[in-house]
């Protein structure tokens, strides 16, 4: 096995997807770059054959595949972050196992781009929709959130709920991350969503307008209403986000800006969900964030907004 250090580790979940794991795999090993990388697999204790298709994996690309086998089922954000804190590597590269890369230089283009500019913490692409059956979907979700595809100072828009980062295109810094592993909470946080406000909290956002991906949409994804109307989690993912804005943000604020964190604060002390101190804290930095009187008077002709959270 080569000792040489991976430059990106692309981690990848895995829990009976048998029919689709190994096309996942075989996108990231055709990757063809002047670096080396390494496929960090957590496999959550399947009860198919999932398993012994990454050892299969994991013994013929020794250099590539690195196998995380589970004696119990973690459940997806738990085994996330038990992916993550395995990772050595200055870059995390993330694939669904139900998602497959179709791009050879898909790596390549991205790293090449952040080693070029250590101002941005992460790259996304395009994606191309499929169903369960590998075809290309004429997508309407997928054509709006191309509308609103951005780069460079993109946080004061994701935190309005515009989630137009694809997780499963994404290659990004990972010491841009800077999570509380100590958090109990932690398993709470919609992952993918709370990282790309963390990372966009402290580096530019870079996007390649090309597919590299195909998404796979189908019956065994878990319900992505359900997973919005999670509201103990998405609680969790603003408060974490606006505290850690409040203690880390050091940029002088824009009216606009000012107006959306005072907006957030309101809406943690409006929404259910949090504990009494959460909400104290949250109401103890509103004279900070104070927008003015207008502003204030507009905020108050309706309910203060809730987080909107979009995962992909």
């Amino acid at each position: 096995m080569s000792t040489e250090q991976p430059i990106v580790s692309i981690a990848m979940m895995a829990y009976n997807c048998e029919e689709y794991i190994a096309q996942a795999i075989e996108g990231v090993i055709m990757q063809e770059t002047d670096f080396p990388y390494q496929l960090v697999i957590g496999e959550d204790y399947s009860t198919d054959t999932t398993r012994a298709i990454c050892e299969q994996y994991a013994e013929q690309y020794p250099n590539k595949v690195r196998l995380l086998p589970s004696e119990r089922n973690w459940g997806m954000l738990r085994n996330f972050f038990r992916i993550i804190d395995s990772i050595e590597s200055p870059y995390i590269a993330w694939c669904d196992s139900d998602d497959y890369w179709t791009d050879p230089e898909k790596l390549q283009m991205q790293v090449s781009f952040l080693e070029a500019n250590p101002d941005y913490g992460l790259v996304y692409t395009d994606v191309d929709i499929v169903n369960e059956h590998g075809e290309i979907q004429d997508d309407e979700e997928q054509k709006a959130i191309r509308k609103i595809f951005d780069r460079g100072n993109v946080f004061f828009k994701l935190l309005t709920g515009e989630n137009f980062v694809m997780t499963c295109s994404t290659v990004f810094r990972k010491d841009c991350l800077a999570y509380d592993k100590t958090n109990e909470d932690l398993n709470m946080f919609g992952y993918d969503y709370w990282f790309w406000l963390h990372i966009s909290m402290r580096s530019k956002i870079h996007f390649i307008n090309k597919r590299t991906i195909c998404y796979r949409k189908h019956s065994a994804q878990a319900s992505q209403a359900g997973f919005q109307k999670n509201r103990k989690r998405n609680y969790y993912v603003l408060y974490d986000t606006i505290m850690t804005f409040n203690r880390d943000y050091k940029k002088v604020l824009t009216e606009p800006e000012r107006k959306l964190i005072f907006r957030k604060l309101l809406s943690l002390l409006y929404q259910k969900g949090g504990t009494l101190s959460m909400k104290l804290k949250a109401a103890s930095l509103l004279p900070k964030y104070y927008p003015g009187l207008s502003n204030t008077i507009q905020l108050f002709g309706g309910k203060p907004g809730r987080l909107e959270q979009t995962t992909h």
